[in-house]
C-alpha cells in the first residue's frame, strides 16, 4: 500500500531532524494555500493533488542557503509555491516553447513524458538546483500525466524515473532510512549522505 504524502513527509522530516538537523532547520512551514492557487491560475492547468498536498505541509526550503544541502535527488532543493510561480513565469516570458508540442491555450501535441525543449508551458517547476536547472511536473495529457521532468537551461527537458511527486518522496524517505541505518545501496544508484555539519547531500 502506498504511503500518503503526509506520512512520507513526516518520515523524511523526522530523519532529517536526527541525521541532518542543519537542513531540517531550513524547512519552511506551510505557506498560504492561496499561493498555490496563484500558481495554478498562472499555469492555467490543475496541479497534481500530491504536489498540492506537499505544499500544504511545507513551503519548500531556502534554496540559496548552503546548509539546505540537496534534499531532492540528485541536486535539487524544493521551492516554495511563490518561487515556483516566479520560475514558471520567468520561463514563460524568456524561453521559447517547444514548436513540436505547444499550441495556444495550453494545448499540446506531445504526451506527458515526451522529451523536448527548450520549454513547454505544461512543465511546472517545484525544485531547483540553484543554477538554472529545475525539476518539473509534466501536466500534459497521457498515461504519464504528472511524471517528473528534468529541465536544464538550454538543454530542454528529459523524463525521469519518477512517475509522480509521491514516487519521488517515497524514494527520498526510503533512501534516507537506508543511509541512516547503514544499509547497502544498489550499485551505481544515488543515495543521500549526512555530513558533519548536519547537512544532507545526494551522491
Amino acid at each position: 500500500m502506498t504511503a500518503s504524502v503526509n506520512q512520507l513527509w513526516q518520515r523524511i522530516v523526522n530523519l532529517l531532524r536526527t541525521h541532518a538537523p542543519a537542513t531540517a532547520h531550513l524547512i519552511r512551514p506551510p505557506g498560504p494555500l492561496e499561493k498555490v492557487h496563484e500558481l495554478e491560475r498562472s499555469v492555467g492547468l490543475p496541479l497534481p493533488a500530491d504536489l498540492v498536498e506537499w505544499w500544504t505541509l511545507t513551503d519548500g526550503i531556502a534554496e540559496h542557503e548552503r546548509r539546505a544541502g540537496t534534499l531532492v535527488p540528485n541536486r535539487f532543493v524544493p521551492l516554495s509555491a511563490t518561487r515556483a510561480r516566479q520560475e514558471y513565469e520567468r520561463l514563460s516570458a524568456a524561453s521559447a516553447t517547444d514548436p513540436t508540442c505547444c499550441g495556444p491555450n495550453q494545448t499540446h501535441q506531445n504526451r506527458a513524458g515526451d522529451d523536448g525543449g527548450p520549454f513547454c508551458s505544461a512543465m511546472v517547476p517545484f525544485a531547483s538546483d540553484g543554477t538554472g536547472s529545475l525539476l518539473c511536473v509534466d501536466l500534459r495529457d497521457g498515461e504519464d500525466h504528472g511524471i517528473l521532468m528534468d529541465m536544464g537551461p538550454g538543454d530542454g527537458f528529459d523524463t525521469t524515473h519518477w512517475g509522480s511527486v509521491t514516487e519521488l518522496l517515497t524514494e527520498i524517505a526510503e533512501r534516507l532510512e537506508a543511509s541512516a541505518h547503514g544499509a547497502e545501496i544498489p550499485y551505481r544508484e544515488k543515495h543521500p549522505r549526512f555530513d558533519a555539519e548536519g547537512i544532507v547531500y545526494w551522491q
